[in-house]
Order: C-alpha cells, then sequence, then structure tokens
C-alpha cells in the first residue's frame, strides 16, 4: 500500500511518492492518459490511421516506464517518430506566427499531451540517469520525447488543417 507516502515499482523496490524517478513514471502516465483522451476524441473514420499511431505510442509509453523503473527493454527508435514528423510536415503549409491551441477539440488535445510530454522530457533529465538505463539508453530516451512532442505539435496542426 501506498498509505505511507512511498510506492512500489518494478522489483519490488520502493520509493518516496515524490521521488524524481516516481515524478518521472507518474507524468508518463499522465501522458499516456492524455493522448487516450485525443484518440477518443478522434471519432472520424479519416482519423483511423491517427488513431492507430497513437495507440502504438501508448504502448511505447508503457514499455518505457518499464524501461525506467528497471525491466530489461529495448528503447522505441526516435527514426520511425522523425520519419512521421517528415510525412506530416510535407503535407502542412509552413508555421506562420505561434499556434494557439483551442481551434479544435481534438488539436486541443494534442496539445495538451505535447506540453505534457515536454514535461516528461524535463522529468527525465531532471530525475538524472538512474542505475538502470545506460548512458546511451538515456540518451535515446531524452531523444525519443523531445521527437514525440514535435509529432504531437504537427499532429495537432494537422487536425486544425483537417477541419
Amino acid at each position: 500500500m501506498g498509505d505511507n507516502g512511498s510506492t512500489e515499482i518494478i522489483g519490488g523496490k520502493r520509493l518516496a511518492k515524490n521521488h524524481p524517478l516516481v515524478e518521472c513514471l507518474g507524468t508518463i502516465d499522465e501522458l499516456n492518459a492524455f493522448l487516450g483522451d485525443a484518440k477518443v476524441a478522434m471519432a472520424d473514420t479519416q482519423a483511423y490511421k491517427r488513431r492507430q499511431l497513437i495507440e502504438e505510442i501508448q504502448k511505447e509509453l508503457f514499455a518505457i516506464s518499464g524501461i525506467i523503473a528497471g525491466s530489461a527493454a529495448q528503447v522505441p527508435d526516435a527514426e520511425n517518430l522523425t520519419a512521421l514528423i517528415a510525412e506530416i510536415e510535407s503535407t502542412l503549409p509552413p508555421v506562420v506566427g505561434f499556434a494557439v491551441p483551442g481551434a479544435h477539440a481534438v488539436s486541443a488535445k494534442l496539445h495538451i499531451a505535447r506540453t505534457v510530454c515536454r514535461r516528461t522530457e524535463r522529468r527525465l533529465l531532471s530525475m538524472g540517469r538512474p542505475e538502470t538505463i545506460t548512458a546511451e539508453d538515456y540518451s535515446l530516451l531524452s531523444v525519443w520525447f523531445n521527437r514525440l512532442s514535435d509529432l504531437l505539435f504537427l499532429m495537432a496542426r494537422e487536425e486544425d488543417a483537417r477541419h
């Protein structure tokens, strides 16, 4: 039980609920929930491909949480996100000025997920590299979250363009 201000992570290790690693895991969980909210809001049939993409990202977030908590798994490849970024970016007009969230409900939800993703990246960096993660994997995770936030920004713009 977590009534005493601690929580259990993979392997039975208990940490304070405000431990940087637990903060990072909690922010990943929050990001996953916001992505689920955006996915549900994409009700039209044109959004099927994007709903599938969000589902894949959610699965990767679960794997990343496990990696951070100490399970042995492979860090997702940021190159896949980079390719998707290029694909979506090629279909959109250039950015002029600031994007103000709220033009459409789904894009607003994606912008919320993007900001939580940025916070996740900050939590990861402020946590420092846990002993359970190699320096290379820690660096790859940082890049992955950075690319994901870029992708979410473009997905929000794409939604605005569709509506």
